[in-house]
């Protein structure tokens, strides 16, 4: 039997960077570690932009080159852009065939259509209740759309 690792995330929909900044920076005020947070976009949204995560570091940007996106989409390093690079690398056409892997058919088509939109969205990992209750805080007091919560199953 295969043994299976969930990770939850917590997801907000952002239409720039100042308000990713913003909540990373409130993120790191409630106490939430984020130690693992990826921010999915177009790739010419990370255009001129350096992502730098709360210790200071900066986080490098992974192109994801979807063969049926109209327009290339990237993520930052982490887990999310290492998950979406396995599906690409399994077949995957598009960011909703590779979302659809682990989510409903209507949220991973609402995710793609939220990047091929123009907008940014903002993955939070989340270990426990508090770390989730604390990101959809963050979240809801600075995305600028719906909040959710999202488990990506991976084999371990």
């Amino acid at each position: 039997m295969i043994e299976q690792l969930k990770v939850r995330f917590a997801v907000g929909t952002f239409d720039g960077w100042p308000r990713v900044r913003d909540a990373l920076r409130d993120a790191e005020r409630r106490g939430l570690v984020l130690d693992s947070f990826n921010c999915l976009a177009l790739q010419r949204a990370f255009a001129g932009e350096t992502i730098v995560a709360p210790g200071k570091e900066r986080v490098i940007v992974q192109p994801i080159p979807f063969p049926d996106s109209p327009d290339p989409i990237a993520c930052t390093s982490g887990l999310l852009a290492d998950c979406l690079s396995e599906r690409l690398n399994s077949g995957a056409r598009s960011l909703r065939d590779a979302l659809g892997h682990w989510l409903i058919p209507r949220h991973a088509a609402h995710f793609q259509d939220v990047v091929q939109s123009g907008k940014i969205l903002f993955w939070i990992s989340v270990a426990d209740p508090d770390d989730e209750r604390r990101a959809y805080q963050n979240l809801l007091a600075y995305s600028s759309n719906s909040v959710g919560v999202h488990d990506l199953v991976l084999p371990r």
